[in-house]
């Protein structure tokens, strides 16, 4: 997401697809670049993530990370907070389990050399290295915190102030499309018509992508919860990634259009056959020992 970053920097693009925490930072004027607010209109997709662990493994619940080593492909991954979060509720950050950053082209070749002894990453690297029988699945993180969001649609806040038509029209589309891809009706006809596009996603057969994206183990509901925001945040200054002394409620607010989505998923859900719209912008965030 380096280039996207560099672009959305530059104004060469208006609006992007980040990661959560990497927005989070860029709003607050943590990263190395300048500091840029941010705001986020809607999620682009929810679930999704795998923790996995080497085939060879002998892991077979989350007690037995003690001692292992864990890669992730980005500490400003909403995955990594997840899985400090899981540590966290299972007593295990004291136990020496090594959260190890390794790029996600070298996740494979990591798996295999034993340089790691599992990972925690979005679809569909983790369907692709099952398939392979390289690694397999220890816990959904849906299991854990159940329709947490991953990635986000987000532009700048000067231009989502001063160009409200566009940023509902641009988030309207979006919108719709996830709620489509959503719906589990529609959802195996709408990945084959994304592959048809020349994507990434082309190099991944056509099954294992829909394996990799069926529901409830990837889902698309777009609605930003301010309640999801909270969490993070709040699990970003338990990493150091925000400053401490910050306040989340507010902060979070001003990055997630949580209003302003809820008007606009309400106009994209009357499109969609079967589609639901939330009563309120927050909602419980439980979490689940396993």
């Amino acid at each position: 997401m380096s280039e996207i970053l560099k672009k959305l920097y530059a104004g060469d693009v208006e609006f992007a697809q980040l990661m959560s925490p990497m927005i989070f930072q860029m709003h607050s004027g943590q990263m190395k670049s300048k500091h840029m607010p941010l705001a986020i209109t809607q999620v682009l997709g929810t679930n999704g993530g795998i923790l996995g662990i080497s085939s060879r493994s002998k892991i077979k619940k989350i007690q037995d990370l003690a001692g292992k080593s864990i890669g992730v492909h980005s500490p400003l991954m909403v995955h990594y907070l997840i899985m400090q979060l899981l540590l966290d509720k299972y007593d295990l950050t004291q136990k020496n389990v090594n959260i190890k950053t390794v790029p996600m082209h070298r996740i494979r070749q990591a798996l295999v050399s034993g340089e790691i002894d599992g990972f925690i990453n979005p679809e569909p690297l983790p369907t692709l290295l099952e398939s392979q029988t390289i690694s397999r699945s220890l816990l959904q993180t849906r299991m854990f915190w159940l329709n947490h969001p991953c990635c986000l649609l987000t532009c700048r806040q000067s231009y989502f102030k001063k160009n409200q038509k566009k940023v509902e029209d641009i988030t309207r589309a979006t919108a719709t499309s996830c709620l489509m891809i959503d719906n589990i009706a529609m959802r195996k006809t709408q990945i084959e018509k994304t592959y048809a596009f020349n994507t990434p996603f082309n190099k991944i057969p056509l099954e294992q992508l829909q394996q990799a994206f069926q529901p409830r183990r990837s889902d698309f509901f777009p609605f930003p919860f301010l309640s999801s925001a909270y969490v993070i945040v709040e699990q970003m200054k338990k990493a150091k990634l925000l400053p401490e002394s910050l306040e989340v409620k507010s902060f979070a607010k001003n990055v997630f259009q949580s209003d302003f989505a809820m008007r606009i998923i309400g106009q994209a859900a009357e499109l969609v056959p079967g589609a639901s719209i939330p009563s309120s912008i927050e909602r419980d965030e439980t979490f689940k020992l396993i």
